[in-house]
Order: structure tokens, then sequence, then C-alpha cells
């Protein structure tokens, strides 16, 4: 692996709140890692996502609207498709990064028996009430697909997946799943890799 891995970010968004869309995108554009690539898949939005994505001008966001909405996991496959990085971690809209994410865990993939690694989150809502994750019990880690079995402790957006590891798939997300495609792709990539 490179010093400076390319990362790429998939967001994707169906009519995103405009207001989550916006912090979403400027919680990107404030990483003090700069090699990203952000893949937006606009999956046939009819609010204002486009606007709001096209409003920023870095050549690093790369938006695609889809010419048919397809479920949750096929939309995310197809994100990853238009991604370059040897790196690919997951922004929904909805959701925000602290500055030094992707800094404090590239790292991690110095390690080639890395595939994924994950960190604690923060959960809040419009009254900004915040729940820690791993506030009390830190995630496990090595070869975890037992696990993972028992009960599942991977946010989606703290995920960073090495691109082999996703290769070592025969596919990626499920394309009929709307709302569990992460919990089988994660559990896939437990026993795999």
């Amino acid at each position: 692996m490179c010093s400076k891995p390319l990362v790429s970010i998939i967001m994707n968004c169906y009519n995103c709140n405009s207001s989550y869309l916006s912090e979403a995108l400027e919680s990107v554009l404030a990483q003090t890692y700069d090699n990203w690539e952000l893949i937006f898949w606009d999956n046939c939005s009819t609010d204002q996502s486009e606007k709001i994505v096209k409003f920023y001008s870095d050549p690093r966001i790369q938006y695609y609207l889809s010419d048919q909405y397809t479920a949750l996991g096929e939309a995310r496959n197809l994100a990853i498709s238009k991604s370059r990085g040897e790196l690919i971690g997951f922004l929904d809209a909805d959701d925000i990064w602290f500055p030094e994410k992707l800094e404090k865990q590239i790292p991690l993939f110095q390690k080639p028996k890395v595939g994924i690694a994950i960190c604690d989150t923060l959960f809040f809502n419009e009254k900004r009430i915040i729940k820690q994750l791993y506030k009390k019990k830190k995630p496990p880690v090595g070869s975890v697909f037992r696990q993972l079995l028992g009960q599942y402790f991977v946010s989606l957006e703290t995920a960073m997946i090495r691109r082999d590891a996703l290769k070592s798939l025969d596919h990626w997300f499920d394309k009929r799943f709307e709302v569990i495609e992460e919990y089988d792709l994660f559990v896939r990539l437990g026993y795999n890799w």
C-alpha cells in the first residue's frame, strides 16, 4: 500500500435533508487527510440534493445521477463501481465525520491482513442528544466473524474497507436489500477476509 492511498468516500442519497447533506459534505471537505474522492450517488432524488452537491466546486467530488431508482444495496454497488481508491469509506448524507477520521484510520491498513477498520461513533438528532456507541465496551479486533453473527457492532459511517477485501467476495452489497445490506456485507467480509 502506498504511503498516501486514495480513499474513495461513498455517499448515497435519495431526497436527502438539505441541512444534513450540507453538513455531511462539509465534514468531508474538512478532513485533515486530503487524498480522497467523494462518489456521490443520487438515487433519483426529486428534491434539492443535486443543487446542494454541485454548490461545492471541489474537483474531488464526483456527482452521479442514477437513471432509475434502485434498492440501497445496489445503489451502494453502483457508487463503488465508479470509485478508484485503494480504501473505501462510507458516509451517508445524514452523517458527519470528525476532521481527523481518515487520517487516524489509514495507518491501520499498513498491516496487509487488515481488510476493514472501524472506529467509535456518536449518534445525535436534531436536539443534539449524543450517545457514544463504544463508550462502555470496545469492539472486538482480529477475526471477528463469530462476534458479528452474535451481536452486530459495526456502524457503517465508521467503516473503511480495503478494496482487495471487497474483491475477495463474489458480490458486494446484496442488491436486493434496502435495510440490512451493510450487515450482510460485513458478515461476509468477516468470514472471507
